[in-house]
């Protein structure tokens, strides 16, 4: 599956930290590669790469502000699934893992590596085959720094 998120939980986290009037964001992810394998027709197992980079920009009177954040998120993920019919597979499931940040901003010269984290997700998703093998998905939950994931997804 390749997904985005929809609705940044660390661009809206960085804007609240940063209390500048006209203080502006820009944002990339979370861009989201997952892997799943059935071990059985109701479970799955499988790996969740996710990537976020936030930057912001302020710039009034000579005075310039840029900083920018980094997330890389891997975990570990398993599901169990409804299956309602041959297009459309329903599921709910947890992830678990370790998530890399890093903040920089052009005030502080050394940029700061926040150490290796426990990460996790827990989603609730469906998919809808609209050919053979090949079709959408769709999470909801806190999935990779979102709450809201959607994407293509293939079934080999």
């Amino acid at each position: 599956m390749i997904g985005h998120g929809i609705g940044n939980i660390w661009k809206s986290f960085l804007k609240k930290g940063i209390n500048i009037p006209d203080y502006k964001i820009s944002s990339i992810g979370p861009a989201n590669i997952i892997y799943e394998h059935g071990i059985t027709k109701r479970i799955s197992t499988g790996l969740s790469f996710s990537y976020s980079n936030i930057k912001g920009f302020y710039n009034n009177s000579g005075f310039v502000f840029k900083d920018n954040l980094m997330i890389v998120t891997i975990l570990g993920r398993f599901n169990y699934h409804f299956k309602l019919n041959k297009k459309i597979d329903t599921y709910i499931g947890f992830g678990l893992g370790y998530v890399y940040s890093k903040y920089s901003n052009s005030i502080n010269t050394s940029s700061n590596n926040v150490p290796g984290e426990f990460g996790y997700s827990a989603q609730l998703g469906i998919k809808y085959n609209f050919v053979n093998r090949l079709g959408l998905y769709s999470e909801i939950g806190y999935v990779n720094g979102s709450f809201i994931q959607a994407g293509l997804c293939y079934s080999f």
